[in-house]
Order: C-alpha cells, then structure tokens, then sequence
C-alpha cells in the first residue's frame, strides 16, 4: 500500500476520534440542556452521570437523614425539658388565685350544646376569666372538639361518668379564680350577664350565692318572655339586663344550672354531695349547707341568661329520668329530714349567746377567719363582746366532736375544740376514719398532735363509740355519749363538752359511725336541760379519689 493511501486512513481515525471527542462534550452539553444528539454515545455518559448522582443523592439523603435524627432528638429533649417545666410551673403555681373568674360546666353528650355555650361566654364576657369544661366521658367527640377550639378553656376529659355533682367538683378542683360560676352546658350567656351578678354578689357581704333570671327553670327564677326563637333572644336580653340594682331580690332556693359565688364561700361550703346520681337535688343539697353557715341567696333580676332546659336529663328518657329523680329526692330527704326547719333552727341558734367559754373560743376562731375573708370586721363581732358570734360558719363546725377524719393522703386528725389534731399513732381497732375533703380539712385550725394511746380516751358509756375524747395535761377528761329522749327515741344527740348536739337525720349518725346501739335514752327533762350547740351534718360524699 501506497504511503499516500495510508495517509487519509490515519485522518480519518483521527477525525473519528475528534469527532467522540466533540460527541462526549456535546452529550455533556446535552446534559445541562443544549443539543439532543449522538443517542448511542450520550446514553452511556448518561448513565455514567446517573451513576454519579445517585451517589451524591444518597450522600445528601445520609447527611438528611442525620439531620432529621438529630432534630428528632433535638425535639423530644427540648420536649422532655418543655413538659419538665410545665410540671414544675404547675407545681409552684398550685393554689395560686386569679383576680378573674373561672366558669365551670360540666357536660355529657353535648357537644353542639356546649360549643354554643362556650362562644356565647367568648363573645360577651369580658376578661379576665377561665372556662373549665368537664366532659363526662361523652362519645360524641365533645372533648376533642373544646381542645380544637383552644381559646380561655380547659378540659377536663373524664373516664366515666361523674354525674352533675361530679363534674362540678372536678372542676371546683381546677378553678383558679377569686370567684366561681358554675354553668349549665345548655345555656347561652347574654351581654352584662357577669357584670350584674357581680353588682349584686357585692352589694352586701351576706349574700354568698347570686343566680340569673331565665327562661325555663324551676322556682322564682323563672320569668316571661316574649320571644319564641332564639334568634329573637338577644334584643330581650340586651333590655333585661340594663343595670338595675332595683331587680335584685333574696330568695330562699337558687337552682344550679347558674351560680355565681366566691372562692371563700367554697372553701367554707366544701364539694358537692356525689352521693346523687347523675342529676337533680345535689343543687338543693349545697344550698342547704350555703344557708345553714349564714349566708343569703340573691337573684340578680338583671341578668338574664336562655337555658335550653334539661337537655343532659331528658337525653335519659322519661323512664329512667323519673327513676334518677325520685332515687334523689328520697336520699335528700334522708339526708336533711326538714332542711327548711333546720336552717330556721340554726339562725335562731346564731343569735343565741354562747355561755360555755369552749363555745367561745370556737366562736372567735370563727370570727377572725370571716374578718380575714371578709377583709373587714366580722358582722356581729366586737372584740369587746365575746358573747358574739360569726356570721358566717364552716361546714366542719356541724361535724361532731371526737371524730375521726382522714385524708386523700391517709393521714388521720382527731376534731376536738374546733381544731384537727394529727394521730402520730395507729388508728384504734374498730374505727374508720370519715374522709374530709381539703377545703373542709383546711378550714380547721390546727392543733397538737396525739403523740399516744394515752391521748385519746373514750369516757362514754357505749365502750365502742367510733368518737374520741382528747385530754390536754392538766384539763378532766369530758364524757361523750349519745342520747336520745325516752318520749322521742327518733331524735339522737352528741352530748359532748356540756352540750347537746342534735344529728339531722339517721343518715347523717350512720355517716360518723353511729348507730343504734350506741344510743341512751335519757328523761326529756333532763335531755332539754343541757344547752344546745350546733346540729351535726352528714359530709358529702366523694367518689373522686383526686378531690
């Protein structure tokens, strides 16, 4: 072969080999998006740059998932530090009051109810205040559907059903405001509705409990209305409760489905009896104890609130609803036999000068703890008259002496004079301490702890008496006995430290372990010459562990 035949050969590779050259860089201008050409070259650069992407991909998902992973981390441990905190807070803010109001409304199977509630106090209360919602265990999402809608509420999502009485006491438990409204879930609050209660709550220092005007109701909180609709509800409402001092009135019962009162009536009255079930009654049952500790009862004519009326009961059906009703009214009436009769037997003994100085001693422990809540002097008290008596009383004043309490914690007081002395030593045999709430705990003054068996002495005739008697050095021993007139062997008494204290009822004996063996009966001369004191009560009973 010719020399010059070769020649054009070598080109031509080499113009093949330029032209690869050029092919690969235009596949890598393809690339980044210029020219589609040479399909069988570019394919292998292609894969070859996939190849490379795909490993940079996976670098950058590894550097991305660590990311996440350290964030992850980052959050629960910001989380763990965020809950720690909160406990804490809540912890150190524990028992702390508000200058504001904490609406309380319990509620169950009523969400459409409770969320029309909820904004009506939204739209027309002003702040500062706290909406407390005590979902009963409903299963109709009402809990999830509050928590959604955030805002001033809290829930408090139970896993049974508590009743009203329950709910109510929960949520009692959580308040944190100087005063409490406790709200029926089927009501729509009106524009002045708080602001006139409160005018009328403050406007003298023995009203304890204020209630609305409404439309459907029972007792003298009814009123007429001319509207049908609801629609049509807010211009009556806005003419009602124009600010009117003149509408407001005492009244003698005020029904639970709106209370407003503060958090010194509550620490005195103590919870709700949960002894009623579901609902009815348990309203009238704290009334009774609102009235027998000196306060009065106001309906602010001038605070009208709609109530849908009995959507919770109703929801029972009639059959059951009239079951609930009439198993309430029988345990209220064997709870307070007359309770009208005994609040007008308490006032008379209010007015009563004590004559016994034990008597005057719990007096005056009464009286500085009303000047304190009151912050100012008690009514009725001078300190140069100590024959005075407080207006206001406690629920653990109607307690027998010599009683057995215990609390959440299991720790056992003995009440003597007026005071809880700490047991530092095993309860005796055959007693069972009666569990006492914390308000009702707290409102007693304490005293020295009973260090030993020889602290506590039963001097009654009945050796198995569930009451005690507490002797300090120096001080007799004084018996207690339980005693009944042989003419009325229905009627029990506590004579205990020279007086005579009348049970209310049955129930209320068998409540502080009393029963009819313990009972002597006495000539009902003899019964009716020993002074009287204070009648003795039953507790509410408590069926959340927590209160």
């Amino acid at each position: 072969m010719k020399k010059s035949e070769i020649q054009p050969h070598r080109v031509r590779k080499n113009n093949q080999s330029n032209l690869q050259q050029r092919s690969q860089l235009r596949v890598g201008a393809q690339l980044s998006g210029s020219h589609p050409h040479r399909i069988g070259a570019s394919a292998k650069v292609f894969l070859h740059a996939a190849g490379g992407r795909n490993r940079r991909n996976a670098s950058r998902k590894g550097r991305r998932s660590h990311r996440i992973l350290r964030n992850t981390k980052l959050y629960k441990q910001g989380y763990n530090r965020g809950y720690e905190d909160g406990v804490l807070q809540g912890q150190n803010s524990f028992g702390i009051v508000f200058e504001g109001v904490s609406i309380i409304i319990p509620t169950y199977n009523q969400r459409d109810y409770v969320l029309q509630c909820v904004s009506s106090i939204e739209k027309h209360t002003p702040a500062p205040y706290e909406i407390i919602v005590v979902d009963n265990a409903s299963q109709d999402g009402t809990a999830d559907a509050l928590l959604r809608k955030g805002g001033m509420v809290r829930v408090a999502a139970l896993e049974k059903n508590r009743g009203f009485a329950g709910g109510v006491n929960q949520g009692l438990m959580m308040a944190k405001g100087r005063h409490i409204v406790v709200l029926n879930n089927d009501t729509l609050v009106t524009p002045g509705w708080l602001e006139n209660m409160m005018t009328c709550l403050n406007s003298d220092p023995q009203i304890g409990v204020v209630g609305p005007v409404t439309n459907y109701i029972g007792g003298d909180q009814q009123i007429e209305v001319p509207y049908r609709e609801v629609e049509d509800m807010w211009s009556f409402a806005a003419n009602q409760n124009r600010p009117d001092p003149e509408k407001h009135r005492v009244t003698d019962r005020l029904v639970g489905f709106c209370w407003l009162f503060s958090r010194d009536l509550f620490e005195r009255v103590g919870y709700l009896d949960e002894g009623y079930a579901v609902g009815n009654f348990e309203d009238d049952d704290w009334i009774v104890r609102v009235r027998m500790l000196g306060y009065r009862l106001a309906v602010a004519g001038d605070a009208f609130i709609h109530h849908f009326g009995s959507v919770s009961m109703r929801a029972l059906g009639e059959q059951d609803f009239n079951t609930v009703n009439k198993g309430n009214e029988q345990f209220y009436s064997q709870k307070w036999g007359e309770p009208q009769a005994l609040i007008a037997e308490t006032s008379r003994l209010s007015q009563t000068p004590y004559s016994d100085p034990q008597t005057r001693s719990q007096a005056k422990v009464s009286s500085s703890a009303a000047e304190r809540d009151l912050g100012q002097p008690a009514a009725g008290f001078s300190s140069e008259n100590s024959l005075a008596t407080s207006p206001f009383r406690r629920s653990s004043d109607f307690y027998p002496e010599g009683a057995f309490l215990v609390d959440l914690k299991g720790d056992v007081y003995v009440l003597r004079s007026g005071q809880r002395r700490k047991l530092n030593i095993p309860v005796p045999r055959g007693i069972s301490p009666v569990l006492v709430a914390k308000p009702d705990l707290m409102g007693i003054p304490v005293g020295e702890p009973l260090v030993s068996a020889g602290d506590i002495w039963n001097g009654s005739l009945e050796p198995h008496l569930p009451l005690a008697v507490t002797s300090d050095p120096g001080v007799a021993y004084t018996d207690v006995s339980i005693v009944a007139a042989a003419d009325a062997p229905e009627g029990w008494y506590l004579v205990s430290a020279g007086k005579r204290r009348k049970f209310v009822s049955t129930y209320a004996a068998e409540r502080w372990g009393i029963s009819s063996r313990h009972v002597h009966q006495i000539g009902n001369e003899q019964l009716h010459s020993i002074p009287e004191g204070w009648p003795i009560i039953a507790p509410p009973q408590l069926l959340n562990p927590n209160l």
